[in-house]
C-alpha cells in the first residue's frame, strides 16, 4: 500500500490504540463486506466489480462513547479502476440527561423523504458510490462538532464544521480532466447549521437554518498551457427550510422545503457570477398494506439567477415494493424522472436474506438522458448486477 493511502488508515489505527486501554467487555467489534459484479446493458460500457470491507468498533471509556468505522474499497470498470480507504466515522460522544455532544467525523441524515431529500445538504457525496449503495452510504463523513438537546417532544441541534465539503468527482468528465478549487479549512469558511424539531398536532417537524456550502462544484471548461480541462468552483449557501411527516391511517404524508441564496466563490482571475436563489419543495406519500409498500414523491425546484441553468424543474419518483417468505424475500421497482431534462433512472431489485447478517441481491438499473443531465451522466452504470453482503 502506498504511503499516501496509508494516511487514510491513521485515524482508525489511533482509535484502536486508544481502545486498548478499555476493558474488552466494553468494546463491540463489527465487520461489513459487500461484493458486487455487474454486466452492462445496451451500450453502457465495461463490466464492473466492487469489493468493500468496513471494520467498525464501538466502546465506552469513562462515560464517553467512542466510535470508529473505516471502509476499504476496490472498484473496477464503469470508468474507474481504483482502490481507496475512507474514514466513515470517528467520534467521541458524551451524553447527559438531555444533552448529547458529539465531536469528530460523522454523517448527518436530515430530511424525511424516501429517496431524494431537499434538506439533506450538510455532507458531501461520493459519486463513485451513487446508485451502487443507498444514499447515506454514498455520503462522505464530515468533521464537525454536533450539539443536541432533547426534551418534552422538542429537539435543538447545532452543528459547526470547519471542513469545506466537496463532492468526490471522477478524475475525468466528457473526456476532460476535472480539477476542483477547494477553499481552505478555516473558521471563516466553516459551516454553521441549526435544527429545531417539534411534535405537534400529529406532525413531526424540523425547522432548520444553515450557512454552508453547495458540495457539488460548478464545472466550467478552461484552457491552460497543459490543455483544456474542467475547473470546479464551489458556492456558499445560506438558507432556511423545514421537513415534516404525519401518519394518516396506513399512509404517511411527507413534506420538505428549502430556500437558499447561493454565491459562487471568486475564481483565479477574479471573476464571480452573481448571487442566485433556489427554492425547492417536496411532497411525498407512503402507503403500507400488508406485504405491499408504495411511495410516491414530487420535488419542484425553482432556480433564479444569472446562470444558464436558471429555471424550473421537477423530480417525480415512484416505488413499489413487496415482501414474501416472512419478509426474507423482497422485490422493488423504482422510477425517478427529471422533467426539465428528460433524464431518468429505472431500477428493479430482488433481495433475499439468507440470515440476519447475509443478504443476496440481484438488481437491474438503467439511466437515460444526455451526458449533461442528472441521470444521463451515469449512463455507464446501466447494468445488471449481483451482490452479496455479509455483516458480523
Amino acid at each position: 500500500m502506498r504511503p499516501a493511502k496509508c494516511a487514510a488508515w491513521a485515524p482508525l489505527v489511533a482509535s484502536l490504540l486508544l481502545a486498548s486501554g478499555a476493558q474488552a467487555s466494553d468494546a463491540t467489534w463489527g465487520l461489513k463486506s459487500t461484493a458486487l459484479v455487474g454486466t452492462p446493458i445496451a451500450d453502457a460500457g465495461d463490466r464492473s466489480s466492487r469489493l468493500t470491507l468496513e471494520p467498525s468498533l464501538k466502546w465506552q471509556v469513562q462515560g464517553i462513547e467512542l466510535r470508529a468505522r473505516e471502509r476499504l474499497r476496490r472498484i473496477a470498470g464503469a470508468g474507474a479502476h481504483r482502490g481507496d480507504a475512507d474514514l466513515r466515522e470517528l467520534t467521541a460522544a458524551w451524553r447527559g440527561d438531555d444533552i448529547t455532544v458529539t465531536v469528530g467525523a460523522q454523517q448527518l441524515n436530515w430530511g424525511r423523504m424516501d429517496i431524494l431529500r431537499v434538506t439533506d445538504v450538510i455532507n458531501p457525496i461520493d459519486t463513485y458510490d451513487l446508485f451502487y449503495e443507498e444514499l447515506p452510504e454514498a455520503k462522505l463523513a464530515q468533521w464537525m462538532a454536533n450539539f443536541e438537546w432533547q426534551g418534552e417532544g422538542q429537539t435543538l441541534q447545532f452543528i459547526v464544521s470547519p471542513q469545506v465539503p466537496v463532492d468526490r468527482l471522477p478524475t475525468q468528465a466528457m473526456g476532460l480532466p476535472v480539477q476542483t478549487d477547494r477553499p481552505s479549512t478555516s473558521l471563516s469558511n466553516a459551516t454553521l447549521a441549526v435544527r429545531y424539531g417539534v411534535e405537534a398536532a400529529g406532525w413531526n417537524a424540523d425547522f432548520l437554518a444553515l450557512h454552508g456550502w453547495l458540495s457539488a462544484p460548478t464545472l466550467q471548461p478552461v484552457i491552460e498551457s497543459t490543455g483544456p480541462k474542467l475547473l470546479g468552483r464551489l458556492s456558499r449557501q445560506t438558507g432556511v427550510g423545514f421537513s415534516a411527516d404525519k401518519p394518516v391511517g396506513p399512509a404517511v404524508i411527507r413534506l420538505e422545503a428549502l430556500y437558499a441564496r447561493i454565491t459562487p466563490e471568486v475564481d483565479a482571475v477574479g471573476t464571480a457570477p452573481g448571487t442566485r436563489t433556489q427554492a425547492s419543495f417536496g411532497l411525498g406519500v407512503d402507503v403500507r398494506h400488508g406485504p405491499w409498500f408504495f411511495a410516491a414523491q414530487a420535488i419542484a425546484a425553482h432556480d433564479r439567477g444569472t446562470t444558464a441553468g436558471s429555471g424550473n424543474n421537477a423530480f417525480l419518483s415512484l416505488i413499489v415494493q413487496r415482501k414474501w417468505l416472512q419478509d426474507r424475500l423482497a422485490g422493488r421497482a423504482m422510477h425517478i424522472r427529471d422533467s426539465r431534462n428528460g433524464s431518468s433512472w429505472s431500477s428493479l431489485q430482488m433481495a433475499y436474506e439468507l440470515t440476519a447478517n447475509q443478504l443476496l441481491q440481484l438488481q437491474c438499473d438503467r439511466f437515460d438522458g444526455a451526458p449533461s443531465t442528472p441521470f444521463g451522466a451515469f449512463a455507464d452504470r446501466s447494468r445488471v448486477a449481483a451482490s452479496v453482503r455479509l455483516q458480523f
